[in-house]
């Protein structure tokens, strides 16, 4: 059955006729299960799925925990609207996933201390009210040794400044929450605004070290790969493809990190 019924419910329940981005969220909303495996087979390469207990906070339309559940994971996503997990339960049964979904707060979550193996925080960091709060409760219910794998876009990126990820506006990423919302709404004639203040990568590593996670994968990372795989030989070098990699951390479009709680 696949996303038929789901895209149905969507089209229906959650795409706002009213909304001059309509075409782009169905062209988006479509390639959401191909884009979620990708990610999925992303967290695999830290940490085994299979059989882990995983947690993924702002799950939205599920596309992400049916590709983790697919992965062998028992998997709970959550959010705040019911509307959108209604879609989710649907989507998850159209793909024979196996997956519970529940309403909640990404700063208040409803879960014992060291309840999970992974938790998945993909693109919703800009949407939480207290960004700083929500990233101390995805500590709280990590298990010692557990994983955390968070994706999200970077406030101090030139290209977003130019056209924001949501809404294709230039300079609304640096805009207070408020501001952006009278702007958008008001001004740009969009039907809603629902995004707060963008993270910057480099204060969300300080937040994890705060909170007692150890960063395990990051741009730096990311950039000595690159760099041992297409400079053979310039070892002596890498310092500064990691140096360059922490830039990237703070000023690319998006940035990926990885870590354990110790």
């Amino acid at each position: 059955m696949g996303d038929e019924a789901f895209l149905a419910y969507w089209a229906e329940h959650l795409l706002r006729p009213d909304d001059p981005q309509r075409s782009r969220w169905e062209v988006l909303e479509r390639a959401q299960i191909h884009r979620n495996r990708g990610i999925a087979q992303d967290v695999q390469r830290f940490v085994s799925l299979r059989g882990r207990a995983v947690l993924d906070v702002g799950c939205q339309t599920g596309a992400l925990p049916i590709a983790l559940a697919h992965l062998g994971a028992a998997v709970t996503g959550v959010d705040v609207d019911e509307k959108l997990l209604r879609g989710a339960r649907l989507r998850a049964e159209g793909h024979g996933a196996s997956a519970r979904f529940a309403v909640a707060r990404a700063e208040a979550l409803p879960f014992d201390d060291a309840r999970f193996d992974v938790v998945t925080f993909v693109d919703v960091l800009e949407h939480v009210a207290d960004p700083r709060a929500t990233m101390r409760e995805i500590a709280r219910v990590l298990r010692p040794g557990g994983t955390l794998y968070l994706f999200a876009p970077n406030r101090l990126s030139p290209s977003l400044l130019w056209s924001d990820p949501h809404y294709q506006l230039a300079g609304v990423s640096a805009l207070p929450e408020r501001l952006g919302r009278f702007y958008v709404t008001k001004v740009r004639g969009f039907p809603a605004y629902d995004v707060g203040v963008l993270p910057v990568g480099a204060v969300v590593e300080r937040w994890l070290a705060a909170d007692g996670l150890r960063i395990v994968d990051s741009a730096r990372d990311d950039a000595a790969r690159w760099w041992a795989a297409n400079v053979p030989g310039a070892s002596a070098l890498a310092p500064a493809a990691r140096a360059w990699g922490a830039l990237r951390g703070t000023f690319a479009p998006l940035f990926r990190l990885v870590a354990q709680r110790v």
